[in-house]
């Protein structure tokens, strides 16, 4: 820049003339020319002028006029050529005066509660506010609204995400709210008349399902379209936000009826009366009664807790004094799908119920003694899950059936006579959560007799732990009492983690009479698959043929079974596929209603793992027809086991003796292998006598 003034930093040539920064004005530059306080806007459209007069940017004397020598001393010299400037300058002012706007820009990240969020300047108006929303952000701004029927706040052609707004009050209460306007994007105005004068309000922003919740962890709005709060805690103020949102981006709010305003502090929420879970438990509640936690002593009018990892399920000990008064609900206390059941001193089942029964619409709970299920005063342990977790008994089948949701019910299950014996299903929601009881009292946790030992074969009581995933380590299906591959194993009961597959060693002395089925016995999307002991895949099943359940079922329908054996039975949740060590899948993905023998690209090679990542399924019980115990060797074989029965026995000894002398090449009896069955095979059996039995 030729003849730059001194003393002029950060100054531009705009059709000749220096203009100079305004300090403190954010994103966008200002620029102030001489006498007239004219502003420039960079990147603004049109010509590049905007009129406003501000006290902050003082005019530039006539010696910054110009950007060069001639050009400054042309311009003092020709009146004319002044004029002639002005005139430009004060047309081009004039002509986007209409486009000027007062516009606040988020300093930092606004605030997600009153208390935290951002004062927005002193706009009269406030025409826009822009910022940038992150990963489970909310942005929470400082308005007041003038004229309540003039004003409206939109982000429509200001974002091209899912947008949510939400306006509070003074004291933080819900007052309107608007998730879509027609696409993703949202406006709110009084248009219901839920704006009642003008005062200090706060704007919120999120991204969609983002949403307030109020002192008792229930949501101010159910449903959002430019209405009033119309949620379970509609007359609350805010105090917490839901669920997790990845990053949104940038946005703009366009203001109507408006300007800025300096947040203040409402009051806090009130101070919960009740039993809290941390507070006064010290800690996560157990999921058994040996577990649940005690609640002290006294009226107990409420328990808060946290569902605080997928599948957690809270069991508390009360005291219900008065049956006919007692009522536990969520109510109004939570925005999460709940479930609440409710057990005797026994850890017996008494009533249940997952969706309200006195309403319509609604994912949370309340039981009482409406169908007489509480027969006397006394000890009970009262618990919660989410929707996906039930209870089940000793046997692992449901305590409750899972209709109707909307009941309130005694036990009606497949095991509705058992104590509680673990938790069916799966959820992956978290979350907090209040229960309002009335007609109890504070208690202490009992000690329960156990559930009998259970029926063979179960994964953790006879196995001792989780089953492996591959032949080395499959848990060997055997008992010291059982007689391997005589003595039937009629089912098998275990749990499913995440990307988990259990496998296990099984006799099969009779392939046309083998079954193994999961339907009706396992609530989540099964796989069975069926190997011999090298690895080698023989059957599969994913979804049952000829049914409409998400669960399995293998037979020899299809004759892959060509042989009595040792072999091995693992299940999986759908899509955990076996793999070979190329990672080719041993059968192909489809179709899923086939028993199929492997028929994918690495059909001839031995399982080497798995591929897929899969939620934990939960409980799951195998029924089995036609499988046995197997001897303590599992897969490792008895050399002299010409049967296949996983035993050297007499039947062993008496079918050499039968063949001896015959030349038969691959025959069973030909143990040696050098095609005639002779002294060798004889020899073989005889040291070999007593494997596996």
């Amino acid at each position: 820049m030729e003849g730059e003034p001194p003393g002029v930093e950060g100054q531009t040539c705009v059709q000749n003339f220096l203009f100079r920064p305004c300090p403190g004005t954010p994103e966008k530059k200002f620029w102030a020319t001489p006498e007239k306080n004219i502003l420039r806007v960079r990147g603004w459209p049109g010509i590049g002028y905007a009129a406003a007069f501000l006290t902050r940017c003082p005019p530039l004397t006539q010696e910054h006029l110009g950007y060069n020598k001639d050009a400054v001393n042309a311009a003092k010299g020709g009146t004319m050529m002044k004029r002639t400037l002005w005139a430009l300058l004060t047309i081009g002012a004039l002509t986007l005066s209409a486009q000027a706007q007062n516009i606040w820009y988020e300093q930092g990240d606004a605030g997600d509660m009153p208390e935290t969020a951002q004062s927005t300047g002193s706009f009269d108006p406030l025409d826009q506010i822009q910022g940038t929303l992150d990963v489970d952000d909310v942005d929470m701004y400082a308005i007041y609204i003038t004229d309540p029927a003039s004003f409206s706040a939109s982000t429509v052609n200001g974002a091209t995400w899912d947008t949510q707004l939400f306006l509070f009050d003074a004291d933080g209460k819900g007052v309107v709210a608007e998730d879509d306007t027609g696409g993703l994007q949202s406006t709110i105005n009084n248009a219901n008349g839920c704006i009642p004068s003008p005062g200090l309000y706060y704007l919120a922003i999120t991204r969609y399902n983002k949403d307030p919740l109020g002192c008792n962890d229930s949501g101010l709005w159910s449903t959002n379209d430019n209405n009033c709060p119309n949620g379970p805690e509609s007359t609350s103020r805010v105090n917490s936000w839901t669920t997790s949102t990845s990053a949104a981006g940038s946005y703009t709010i366009f203001l109507t009826g408006a300007q800025s305003a300096t947040a203040g502090d409402p009051a806090d929420c009130p101070p919960f009366e009740g039993w809290d879970e941390q507070r006064d438990g010290g800690g996560d509640a157990g999921d058994m009664p040996e577990t649940a936690q005690s609640t002290g002593s006294g009226v107990l009018t409420a328990i808060r807790g946290t569902i605080g990892a997928a599948n957690d399920v809270d069991i508390y000990a009360i005291y219900i004094s008065d049956p006919s008064a007692f009522s536990a609900t969520t109510v109004g206390g939570t925005s999460l799908d709940t479930a609440l059941w409710l057990f005797d001193a026994n850890g017996k089942g008494v009533v249940h119920n997952e969706d309200d029964p006195d309403a319509t619409t609604g994912f949370q709970s309340r039981i009482d003694n409406r169908s007489f299920c509480i027969t006397q005063p006394g000890l009970y342990y009262l618990a919660i899950s989410l929707f996906g977790r039930r209870a089940a008994g000793c046997e692992s089948g449901l305590i409750w059936a899972t209709t109707p949701a909307r009941g309130v019910r005694c036990p009606d299950g497949p095991e509705a006579t058992s104590r509680l014996g673990g938790w069916s299903g799966s959820t992956s929601s978290t979350g907090t959560y209040r229960i309002f009881l009335t007609g109890a009292q504070g208690a202490t946790a009992g000690d329960p007799a156990d559930c009998p030992p259970p029926t063979p074969w179960d994964e953790s009581y006879h196995g001792g732990g989780d089953a492996g995933d591959l032949p080395a380590t499959a848990q060997i299906i055997t008992l010291p009492d059982a007689t391997p591959c005589q003595t039937p194993v009629t089912r098998v009961r275990g749990n499913n983690a995440d990307s988990d597959a259990d496998m296990y060693v099984i006799c099969i002395t009779d392939p046309a009479n083998f079954v193994a089925s999961t339907v009706g016995t396992t609530t989540w999307d099964t796989q069975l698959w069926l190997f011999r002991c090298d690895g080698r895949g023989v059957v599969h099943n994913d979804d049952e043929v000829g049914g409409t359940t998400l669960q399995s079922r293998l037979d020899n329908s299809t004759g892959c079974i060509t042989e009595p054996g040792i072999y091995l039975l693992a299940i999986s949740r759908y899509n955990l596929d076996p793999i070979d060590a190329s990672g080719a899948l041993i059968w192909n993905n489809s179709p899923f209603r086939a028993l199929r023998c492997p028929d994918g690209p690495g059909a001839g090679n031995p399982i080497a793992g798995w591929t897929g990542t899969t939620t934990a399924g939960g409980a799951y019980i195998i029924t089995l027809q036609g499988a046995y115990f197997v001897s303590q060797r599992g897969c490792a074989p008895c050399e002299g086991d010409v049967n296949g029965d996983g035993r050297t026995d007499d039947a062993d000894l008496l079918a050499v003796l039968f063949a001896f002398g015959s030349t038969c090449q691959g025959c069973p009896e030909d143990l040696s292998g050098n095609g005639f069955v002779d002294d060798e095979d004889l020899l073989i059996v005889l040291f070999d006598f007593g494997c596996g039995s």
